[in-house]
């Protein structure tokens, strides 16, 4: 594989995520919060990441580049354009609260969830080129990780 194949913003993800959990490991700080709430959001975020996976299915295991032929836009795509990053996020901070880490909850902030964030931003650029029209009448029908707040008429 030459380095221009490689998935940068993946790559960063992937390696973001897995330095704040040995972060969260390593830098336990025994913060005054109860470690099974750290647990309970990450179980949280595992279920929604099944969720949205099942939607996913095969385009998953993709690059950036989107792999499949259509626009998902039911289950949890219906919600937010991110729901497998919102997972990530979620998962991330209860494992950060599970540790009780004040400093893997600073590297969450600072380092994962913008990578996390790029990555997403770069995957709406290509699906935006993908999908043209189809893309635009999404994206502004939902939001990117969090539901949009429509206003009643």
């Amino acid at each position: 594989m030459s380095f221009s194949k490689i998935d940068l913003p993946s790559l960063f993800s992937v390696l973001s995520l897995l330095i704040n959990i040995l972060i969260g490991f390593l830098y336990r700080n025994e913060m005054p919060i109860s470690k099974d709430i750290g647990i309970g959001i990450v179980f949280f975020g595992v279920l929604f990441f099944v969720y949205a996976l099942l939607y996913l299915r095969s385009g998953f295991l993709g690059e950036t580049e989107p792999e499949l032929e259509f626009l998902i836009t039911k289950g949890p795509y219906r919600f937010c354009r991110h729901p497998l990053y919102l997972s990530f996020i979620t998962m991330i901070l209860g494992f950060d609260l599970a540790f009780r880490s004040i400093v893997a909850i600073v590297f969450t902030v600072a380092l994962s969830i913008p990578a996390l964030t790029h990555r997403a931003r770069v995957e709406d650029g290509l699906l935006a080129k993908k999908f043209g029209k189809e893309w635009e009448n999404y994206a502004n029908r939902v939001g990117f990780l969090f539901p949009k707040l429509r206003k009643r008429r």
